[in-house]
């Protein structure tokens, strides 16, 4: 036995035993058994033993390092106890093991929630479909802040919008009641202008030309001075009158413009063929003539045609126009029912035909006629045939 190693052996045992260290209850490195030395296969082995006791049961001291070169140093390396390559090696690399190595590095990445475990955050409808792709491969911290800041704007958005609306109907109301009032003050122009009139007339009847003004002026100023207010209030009311006529006119132009081609468009729609040009311009040249026949100006219908003059279903031209039409009407559907009756038979010449049988055919080419050319002339023809067929 190595006295040397004995004594050294003892005196670090003793030294244990007086230390706190030792005495503390976390040192869980095995103690060598005997008083003969471990080799060092057997001290690498304890160590890694110790390694793993203490893997299993963290230990929070700060003597750890201090025990653990302590249990380093019970493992002596003598000249005849070389280790192999492959354990220098692996008793090297469990040295080199920095302490808390298979600790975790970040001790906040356990409290934090698994991946799927939220909800995940919509983009907004509004978005394009490249937008929305591009917002759910963003980060969760990146997509709450913009998804915040979205509803945020949104809400300004709507927030807004609905006080333009308030605002809008407010300023509506207002205008319409602006324009209700100016209404009733321009429909009562006429008659104000009308009392102004009369009321100088009455108070001012021997002032009717230049003279008797110049005579008032030097003889009464007082009374002159009243009658150029009341003139003053005259001119300024009749002024009113007339901007008020011309602004009524300049609505009525454009109110009959949208009237016309409202008017157009429905004729259009009830008669397909106006859609022809050609066709059109021929009716329009009949119609022309037509009117001319009843009585009717160029000028006056050129007028009436673009609103510029009121035609009243009164006016005597209108009543035959109405009365034309009417008859046509009648002719034609007589025509049609006519169509549907037999053919008298074909007689021989020089055989006597059978009463109203002239009547008849005459009726028919009437008819055969009005199919063909549809002008009245041609249908009051026809009417009166028929007419006489009946007596």
């Amino acid at each position: 036995m190595d006295l040397n190693n004995e004594a050294g052996l003892n005196t670090e045992r003793s030294a244990s035993a007086q230390s706190p260290i030792a005495q503390s209850p976390i040192a869980v490195v095995p103690a060598p058994a005997g008083d003969s030395p471990m080799d060092a296969r057997a001290a690498a082995r304890s160590l890694a033993a110790w390694r793993r006791n203490r893997d299993q049961q963290p230990n929070t001291s700060n003597d750890q390092p201090q025990l653990r070169a302590r249990a380093e140093r019970a493992a002596p390396h003598g000249p005849g106890q070389e280790s192999s390559p492959a354990q220098a090696g692996s008793d090297a690399g469990e040295r080199e093991a920095p302490p808390g190595e298979t600790e975790s590095a970040d001790p906040a990445a356990e409290s934090r929630p698994e991946a799927g475990t939220e909800p995940p955050i919509e983009p907004p409808r509004s978005w394009t479909k490249e937008d929305k792709e591009l917002f759910t491969s963003l980060p969760r911290a990146t997509q709450e802040r913009i998804a915040e800041r979205e509803r945020s704007r949104e809400g300004d958005f709507n927030r807004r919008q609905q006080e333009a609306a308030e605002k809008s109907k407010a300023l509506e109301a207002e205008r319409s009641k602006a324009e209700q009032a100016r209404q009733q003050y321009e429909a009562a122009l006429p008659q104000l202008l009308q009392t102004l009139e009369q009321q100088q007339a009455g108070e001012f009847a021997d002032i009717k030309t230049l003279a008797d003004v110049e005579r008032l002026a030097r003889e009464d100023w007082p009374r002159y001075a009243l009658w150029d207010v009341q003139q003053k209030k005259i001119a300024e009311v009749g002024q009113h009158l007339a901007l008020a006529q011309q602004r009524q006119a300049q609505e009525r132009v454009q109110q009959f413009s949208e009237f016309a081609r409202r008017e157009d468009d429905l004729f259009k729609e009830k008669v397909p063929d106006m859609a022809d040009a050609k066709r059109a311009a021929g009716l329009q040249t009949a119609a022309l003539a037509v009117l001319k026949e009843l009585g009717f100006q160029e000028t006056e219908l050129a007028q009436s045609w673009h609103g510029q003059r009121d035609l009243s279903l009164r006016d005597h031209r209108v009543q035959l126009l109405i009365r034309d039409a009417t008859l046509w009407r009648d002719a034609q559907a007589k025509a049609k029912a006519a169509a549907t009756r037999p053919v008298p038979p074909v007689q021989r010449p020089g055989v006597s035909q059978p009463k109203g049988a002239a009547q008849d055919a005459q009726i028919q080419h009437l008819t055969q006629k009005l199919e063909k050319t549809g002008n009245l002339k041609d249908a009051a023809a026809l009417l009166r045939a028929r007419r006489a067929g009946t007596r």
